[in-house]
């Protein structure tokens, strides 16, 4: 197992997830397709992976994205985020993130509506007490959102460096050498981590005082011998909710093709042409699942 490819839906009910920069006391959702469907950035998704993971395993991680302690042998968080560490006088370390994550694309044209909030407070000004107001309006919608992500499995906990031999301009890379492995039975333990977070996916923006979850609904999972990020929109859904079929069997079938493993999981309330996937499934005898089986079944692979 070189990879894991997770493409998942899942419905949000009214609620901002991600917002732009808002102007005066406006929270402006981000969006795309001319401002018709919302979108949950890559960065925002990553973030609320690592923080839930974190719920779980808060000992683990050792130091913040901000400051990062570059330990990858023993820090979750520069294993898993990647960082940029700077040394005065001597430049820095940078590590790549072995997880990639798309966008979560809202999949169908919804309305935003705008939130009335107010904030009140008693100041005293000499002495004397007033009531301070304060209004902000945030931008709401609700939709069905795809996201995909790509864990590096091999590059988990493994860091190397070039060899290099010469001088100056003649200074040429003649190898690799591993200067940080973790080992399989660690490496295991931070995958399952990984698909537990998945799992149990939260702490998205506004969720301080509400409730979005984003966990999926609709899970393809693909097991792969070979490291590549193929295959992520296999659940693009059309405007009126329906999974493209064509897009799925194609996915589906290109990686049965090559050797690698693909599970699925979920129910038919999250769009509208389950039959039609079902037989997609059917077809290419993909047995369909609860979504946490999909998860229990790549932990007990690893």
């Amino acid at each position: 197992m070189k990879a894991i490819t997770l493409i998942w839906l899942t419905r949000a009910d009214l609620s901002n997830l991600n917002s732009g920069q808002g102007s005066g006391n406006l929270t402006e959702l981000k969006t795309y397709a001319n401002g018709t469907k919302p979108y949950v950035s890559g960065q925002a998704t990553r973030t609320a992976l690592f923080d839930t993971i974190a719920r779980t395993h808060g000992d683990k991680f050792k130091c913040t994205s901000e400051r990062p302690c570059a330990d990858v042998s023993n820090c979750w968080s520069c294993d898993l985020r990647g960082f940029l560490a700077t040394k005065e006088g001597e430049g820095g370390q940078r590590r790549w993130s072995p997880i990639k994550a798309t966008p979560g694309l809202g999949q169908i044209p919804s309305e935003i509506v705008t939130d009335l909030l107010t904030r009140s407070s008693v100041i005293n000004k000499d002495e004397r007490a007033s009531k301070d107001m304060r209004l902000a309006n945030v931008q709401l919608t609700d939709n069905l959102y795809r996201f995909a992500l790509v864990i590096d499995v091999d590059n988990i906990g493994l860091v190397k460096e070039p060899i290099l031999e010469g001088e100056n301009k003649e200074q040429r890379v003649t190898g690799w050498k591993e200067v940080v492995n973790i080992g399989d039975a660690e490496r295991k333990t931070r995958v399952a981590a990984l698909l537990d977070g998945v799992f149990n996916l939260s702490g998205f923006a506004k969720q301080a005082r509400a409730a979005a979850s984003l966990a999926p609904e609709l899970l393809l999972a693909i097991s792969q011998e070979t490291y590549n990020q193929r295959g992520l929109k296999a659940l693009e859904v059309d405007d009126q909710g329906n999974i493209k079929v064509d897009v799925l069997a194609n996915a589906i079938l290109e990686n049965i093709d090559l050797g690698n493993t693909v599970i699925f999981g979920g129910s038919a309330e999250v769009v509208k042409n389950w039959d039609e996937v079902l037989g997609v499934l059917e077809k290419n005898q993909v047995e369909v699942m609860p979504v946490y089986k999909v998860i229990e079944s790549l932990k007990s692979s690893l």
